[in-house]
């Protein structure tokens, strides 16, 4: 399979927001006290989920796709580490969150931005408590199919931003992964494999690694 190493920055940083496959025909609406149990077991599953770990596979628009490793630990915390394009090269790409902000180093650009959390959709994901009565949120869909379950987020204040499709295997119920859907309509999705919940994650997981001098250099190289 081939490896994309370049992302478009606003695409991949909107990527990093929640979990779920492309759209897939058959599944149906319900009625809404169905539609509010199957939120709450939802809300519930994540709210049991305090950390995890595994693999990821993620389809860009274009159709390339990447692979990685995540460790995710609530609150706010995660890590998604890119494959080389061989087992003896660094990862082109890591993104890590402390809990406040990004970082995206992408080592191929020789570059390092940082953003806010909270201006990412992943902060839905990664929150102490996820609620769905939570007024800064719209749920404007929820799905369900044979042994599938979906529900499609977006920002309330702001939802000509995108959407973010959340996808899981029903009975029992597990996350399998995202799609976000960015203002322009075009999908990026991110599939999970391999995933252990709840392990032990130390801090240093999250932590940015290069300190202020390799970041200068890092800049200097742009």
């Amino acid at each position: 399979m081939s490896k994309r190493t370049v992302f478009d920055r606003r695409t991949l940083l909107l990527t990093l927001a929640a979990a779920g496959l492309l759209a897939r025909p058959g599944l149906a609406l319900a009625d809404p006290a169905t539609d509010k149990a199957d939120l709450q077991r939802i809300a519930d599953y994540f709210n049991g989920v305090r950390s995890l770990q595994g693999r990821f596979l993620q389809i860009a628009p274009d159709g390339s796709a990447s692979e990685g490793s995540l460790q995710m630990r609530r609150p706010g915390r995660f890590r998604f580490e890119y494959d080389p394009p061989s087992p003896a090269q660094p990862s082109p790409l890591l993104i890590v969150s402390d809990g406040s902000f990004i970082t995206m180093e992408d080592r191929q650009l020789k570059s390092v931005d940082k953003l806010p959390l909270t201006s990412t959709p992943l902060d839905i994901l990664v929150r102490d408590k996820v609620s769905f009565d939570d007024p800064s949120l719209k749920v404007s869909r929820l799905e369900r199919g044979a042994g599938i379950l979906r529900v499609t987020l977006a920002d309330a204040a702001k939802p000509q931003d995108g959407r973010i499709i959340l996808s899981f295997t029903d009975r029992p119920l597990q996350f399998t992964g995202w799609t976000v859907i960015d203002g322009q309509g075009l999908p990026t999705a991110i599939s999970l494999s391999k995933l252990d919940f709840n392990p032990e994650l130390p801090d240093s997981l999250f932590d940015y690694g290069p300190r202020p001098a390799q970041m200068r250099e890092l800049q200097r190289r742009r």
